[in-house]
């Protein structure tokens, strides 16, 4: 299956290494669950026997190996398997979550109530997160369990995210600043209205999207996905082109296809094969590549880069997830 070889190349026995260069792995940089959490996800949402079942063994439990007695994901794990922090951000908590659901629906079954237990141990750290990217990751997983009590949490996550958006000026209908994976949010409130029948999330999203199909596509008449670089973007501000990430457009790819505004997924997928601002490709046999700098690829090939292309080729094949149900 499609990436399968990249993924092998960059894990070993403890996990998918953090970075990589020239196609292979920095054995001294160590791991993250953030890109473990990435790679679990991708290999939950393909087919049975498309899967590498060493590959999945590998990635859950490096997420149990991470996860605290009190639900929350350590992020950091040293070459000599040192913890480097205690779960003080939140984005991997949000991460492992939206993995873990799809494990628990999409896996064999013994591995499914692996996927399950990890995940009905982290409802505690989920109701506590405060950061809206860390409750967008978290939500998407929630709603795809469509039982109690994931449907509850799913529902405060959910009403907490339309609040910060609701809040927001007119002038700048976005949470704070455009910093990283900024359509996540777009897409698990939209996700949330969707399931819920939340008119009024529904607008906010809408409102939002202006501001951001406005920052994220440049050209006219041949207009091409050009995100925010790295610098980020507050109002008022100048936009910044450089650096640009990958998981800026997979985050795009996976918004697009769920509001049903294919021709624009395509675009922010393209980005990767060269429709970018500089005309050049970012991904070649050796695996996608770090981002876009002024000087052309960043030609690191860390596991985020790799995980942001493999995810978002799979949304545009099998549709984001998870899927939407009516409300």
């Amino acid at each position: 299956m499609f990436g399968l070889e990249w993924l092998r190349a960059r894990t070993d026995a403890r996990g998918l290494l953090e970075h990589a260069r020239g196609g292979l792995p920095l054995l001294e940089e160590g791991y993250t669950t953030d890109d473990n959490a990435r790679a679990l996800l991708y290999l939950a949402l393909l087919p049975p026997g498309a899967r590498d079942p060493a590959l999945v063994r590998t990635y859950l439990a490096f997420l149990l190996y991470m996860q605290r007695q009190d639900g929350r994901f350590r992020n950091g794990l040293s070459p000599e398997g040192r913890f480097e922090d205690e779960g003080e951000a939140e984005d991997p908590t949000g991460r492992a979550i939206l993995a873990l659901a799809a494990a628990s629906l999409g896996l064999d079954p013994d591995l499914r109530e692996t996927a399950r237990f990890a995940l009905e141990r982290a409802l505690g750290a989920a109701e506590r997160l405060c950061a809206p990217r860390a409750q967008a990751y978290a939500l998407l997983g929630l709603l795809a369990l469509r039982e109690e009590p994931f449907r509850e949490l799913a529902h405060l996550l959910g009403r907490r995210l339309r609040q910060a958006f609701a809040q927001a000026e007119a002038s700048w209908p976005f949470p704070g600043p455009l910093t990283y994976a900024n359509y996540r949010l777009l897409e698990a409130l939209w996700a949330y209205a969707r399931a819920f029948g939340d008119r009024e999330a529904l607008g906010l999203v809408r409102r939002a999207q202006g501001l951001l199909d406005r920052v994220y596509f440049s050209g006219e008449g041949a207009p091409f996905f050009d995100p925010v670089g790295n610098a980020f973007m507050s109002p008022g501000e100048a936009k910044p082109l450089f650096d640009q990430q990958p998981i800026e457009a997979k985050a795009a790819v996976s918004f697009y296809l769920r509001v049903g505004e294919r021709p624009k997924a395509e675009l922010a997928f393209l980005w990767f094969h060269g429709r970018n601002r500089l005309g050049v490709p970012l991904v070649d046999a050796l695996g996608p590549m770090d981002g876009l700098t002024p000087q052309g690829p960043n030609r690191n090939r860390g596991a985020e880069a790799l995980l942001s292309y493999l995810l978002a080729w799979q949304a545009l094949v099998q549709g984001p997830f998870p899927r939407e149900e009516a409300p």
